[in-house]
């Protein structure tokens, strides 16, 4: 497994890192979590199924943008 933490803003409620969260899972990431106040987002992942660019493709696809 893999850990990253991301810089992600335009989230603003607890709806938004929900949204983040459950796109997350759904494309087979194994644990995250999204703090719409700190504009993170920290996953937990594993490389041989999921690259870091797909991860953050899906956070833009939500409407969110990612800073590296």
């Amino acid at each position: 497994m893999q850990k990253i933490e991301l810089k992600v803003s335009g989230m603003s409620c607890g709806h938004c890192e929900k949204a983040v969260v459950n796109a997350l899972i759904d494309i087979g990431v194994e644990t995250s979590m999204a703090s719409h106040k700190a504009e993170v987002v920290t996953v937990e992942f594993d490389p041989e199924k999921l690259t870091i660019e797909q991860i953050k493709n899906e956070i833009i696809e939500c409407g969110y943008e990612v800073h590296i």
